[in-house]
């Protein structure tokens, strides 16, 4: 399948949410103009969640809409969504293409440049880099890595750099600007009473933001570098 990172990259969180479940978080950032949405959760019971994540795919299939999975191939898989967010601690990237479809989307978590490094041959469409700020999201999240460590992850990586870790509305424009692709959200969106008006808030700031220049060709997501539009 054809995968186009957009600039803002929601993660959802029932907790945070207040939300019942996954479905009614998706419908809301789908109506606020959300193309790709990440399925985290680490605490609903697997039968469950694997329901919750099959409606989510119905739901957005039709309109569009990417869905991810974070950490769990079985459950991407089985739902039939589009890929699987991986961690450090989770399967590897080499052995997840063995499980998944064929031209399945696979995302990589990296929190410094020495996993940025190793990331590079891994067969995945992006990396995941952070935290850039702090966050209260992860208990035992990596040092932050701040935009000096973001701008040179951009710089030095083989892939597409998904920003990650404590970015609001307010920091969404200068993390573009440090390169990165995409910018992930969760807690800035999900403690949003209205999550629809906040998804789209995040698109405008987004789209004041315009890239500077490609490395490569059209159809190549990395080498993105942003400015603020005049």
């Amino acid at each position: 399948m054809k995968f186009k990172l957009p600039p803002v990259y929601p993660i959802t969180d029932k907790r945070l949410s207040g939300k019942p479940n996954h479905l009614a978080i998706v419908r809301e950032l789908v109506r606020g103009g959300a193309s790709v949405v990440q399925i985290r959760d680490k605490e609903t019971p697997v039968r469950t969640l694997l329901e919750d994540i099959r409606r989510c795919v119905d739901f957005a299939g039709p309109l569009g809409v990417t869905v991810i999975v974070n950490d769990r191939c079985d459950l991407a898989l089985l739902s039939g969504a589009a890929g699987a967010h991986l961690g450090q601690d989770d399967l590897p990237p080499d052995a997840a293409r063995r499980v998944l479809p064929k031209g399945a989307v696979l995302g990589f978590s990296t929190h410094s440049m020495a996993e940025v490094r190793e990331a590079d041959p891994l067969p995945v469409q992006y990396i995941g880099f952070g935290p850039v700020f702090a966050t209260s999201t992860k208990a035992s999240a990596s040092p932050v890595a701040g935009l000096r460590g973001l701008r040179r992850a951009c710089r030095e990586s083989a892939h597409p750099v998904v920003a990650i870790g404590g970015i609001g509305l307010e920091q969404l424009r200068v993390v573009l600007e440090a390169g990165a692709v995409s910018a992930a959200v969760i807690s800035s969106l999900m403690q949003a009473g209205n999550l629809a008006r906040r998804m789209e808030q995040f698109l405008k700031v987004a789209r004041q933001v315009q890239p500077l220049a490609r490395q490569t060709g059209p159809d190549d997501l990395h080498g993105f570098r942003y400015r603020c539009r005049p």
